[in-house]
């Protein structure tokens, strides 16, 4: 009697034993499975948020044209603005298709070492040496930029952009049966006498600048105070002037005016498009290659 009782206790303990050993198998089966297929949510590192371009620039200075245009109000819309980083390239010296015989002939040579507009390229086949110029040219003279700001401000210097309608810089493309017009100081050569260059101001129909606004208590050492942006490089003898012109590189942070407006525009008339102002501080400045984006100078603050 106690063998069969004994021999069932057995039997029982080894059934309960196996069944214990599945259950614990089963479930570790289960972990490791989960534990293969489980998303782990990695914590996201920052995303710095790149410079606003010449195209992100200008679309937002037409929003503001369209709403100056239209009566309405939109300077909460645009306060998203103030502090932005920006990186906006003007195209200047763009290489003019060659001249009829007869511009050529009543062209007038300009004086020696003369530099004319805000943007000037020189080259001097002699000594292999480009010269390259950038002046502000948006100033407090202008009565419209006068205009937009108050007592407050004392000095403004920047840049009106050259074709504000590309939304990219680069040199526009005339069609041949049309009159090359003049350059936006392009190429001049000064291998016998220094010839004109003629320099096209730009649009005054519509016009986008990008300025500094100096105000009375703001640091003078930020200023340019009227100087140009001016270097001079030696050309290897196998190395020409780029015909499609340089970049002016204007790299820093929005700013807002005293008004609290970033991007200010006036309409003076229903059949023009306004004109616009984009208030910046400039941290660096510097000219390059349009083709490599290789360096050619900088200057900083």
């Amino acid at each position: 009697m106690c063998t069969r009782v004994q021999l069932k206790w057995s039997s029982l303990t080894v059934a309960v034993a196996a069944l214990a050993v599945g259950c614990r198998q089963a479930p570790q089966d289960e972990v490791d499975e989960n534990q293969a297929n489980a998303v782990v949510q990695l914590p996201r590192l920052p995303v710095a948020e790149p410079p606003m371009d010449r195209a992100a620039l200008l679309i937002e200075v037409a929003k503001a044209a369209s709403a100056s245009a239209l009566g309405e109000d939109i300077s909460n819309d645009l306060r998203r603005l103030d502090g932005k980083r920006f990186e906006v390239r003007i195209r200047f010296g763009c290489a003019p298709p060659a001249s009829p015989p007869e511009v050529e002939k009543t062209a007038k040579p300009a004086a020696q070492g003369q530099a004319t507009g805000p943007f000037n390229v020189r080259f001097d086949e002699k000594d292999r040496t480009l010269r390259l110029r950038a002046a502000p040219d948006l100033t407090l003279n202008d009565r419209w930029i006068a205009s937009v700001v108050d007592e407050s401000v004392e000095a403004v210097e920047g840049f009106w952009m050259y074709r504000p309608w590309l939304l990219t810089d680069g040199c526009s493309v005339i069609p041949s049966q049309l009159d090359p017009g003049v350059s936006d100081g392009g190429l001049a050569s000064e291998t016998n006498d220094v010839a004109a260059v003629r320099i096209t101001a730009p649009d005054r129909k519509y016009r986008v600048g990008l300025a500094q606004f100096f105000t009375k208590t703001d640091p003078r050492t930020g200023r340019r105070d009227g100087r140009a942006y001016e270097t001079t490089k030696i050309l290897p003898d196998d190395k020409q002037p780029s015909r499609q012109g340089y970049n002016l590189v204007l790299s820093g942070r929005l700013r807002h005016l005293p008004s609290g407006q970033v991007i200010a525009c006036r309409t003076e008339s229903t059949n023009a498009p306004p004109q616009c102002v984009v208030s910046a501080e400039f941290d660096r400045v510097w000219v390059e290659e349009p083709e490599t984006k290789s360096l050619i100078a900088e200057w900083g603050n």
